[in-house]
């Protein structure tokens, strides 16, 4: 349940973002608008201690029907759609304080974010943080995030937890019974490898899973050797990503 939660963030991970550090921080922030929700992420794919951090894309049938539109920092660019954007997915930033992911779009093959500061019927004024260009037949994509970790609190049943970084929606309980959960981002080769200890729903009097289990690197807790636990990971490469 874990794998399949990540599995569309995933795979959709910095598609038309860049992938190295400073370039994707840069990426998204144009003038006085930043997206301040990734200060001091490593990359559109982050791990920091046990929690994995992902900006994605989430693809849409429309596309720049209009000719190719050249953007930059400092100059408002329309976009001709071939339909409308749908209801609440994407937001004109405001022009005071840092912008969020609906304030962004992307056109995968562009290799930068775009900044909306403006959106009318079927028209996205648009700005980029450095040179680029919308192409003719584009298809537009909208920006999201994730975070994704296990809460431990103590007497209490840990728990997979998600945050929504679109909706600002806070860690959120989404599979009860996770004992443990390793992110792992190999940079270099651009593979990511999460790795998940579960646990069974019957708690028994006694030890009945060993200190350690194949699969899992770290001692397993007194408390979670009283069930039945059971060991799941699976690796993806990263695909997408740019350096412009």
């Amino acid at each position: 349940m874990v794998l399949q939660i990540l599995r569309l963030p995933v795979e959709n991970a910095s598609l038309g973002l860049p992938s190295e550090g400073e370039k994707f921080r840069a990426s998204l922030s144009v003038g006085k608008a930043a997206l301040v929700a990734v200060n001091g992420w490593e990359g559109p794919v982050s791990v920091a201690g046990g929690e994995l951090r992902l900006l994605y894309a989430v693809p849409t049938t429309t596309v720049n029907e209009g000719l190719a539109a050249e953007t930059s920092s400092s100059q408002d660019r329309a976009v001709k759609l071939s339909a409308p954007v749908t209801d609440g997915q994407v937001q004109a930033w405001t022009g005071i304080g840092p912008t969020v992911t609906k304030s962004w779009v992307l056109f995968p093959p562009s290799g930068v974010p775009f900044l909306v500061k403006g959106l009318s019927n079927r028209t996205l004024s648009v700005r980029s943080s450095t040179s680029s260009c919308v192409f003719h037949n584009a298809r537009l994509h909208y920006l999201r995030g994730i975070r994704a970790r296990v809460v431990l609190v103590p007497g209490q049943e840990p728990a997979f937890c998600t945050e929504d970084l679109t909706s600002g929606s806070g860690l959120q309980e989404r599979v009860l019974g996770i004992a443990g959960f390793l992110p792992s981002f190999d940079a270099v080769n651009r593979t990511l490898t999460l790795t998940v200890l579960s646990r069974g729903g019957r708690r028994h009097p006694d030890a009945v899973s060993p200190a350690c289990l194949p699969g899992w690197p770290e001692r397993i807790e007194d408390e979670d050797r009283a069930y039945v636990l059971s060991v799941t990971s699976r690796t993806w490469r990263i695909r997408n990503g740019t350096e412009p």
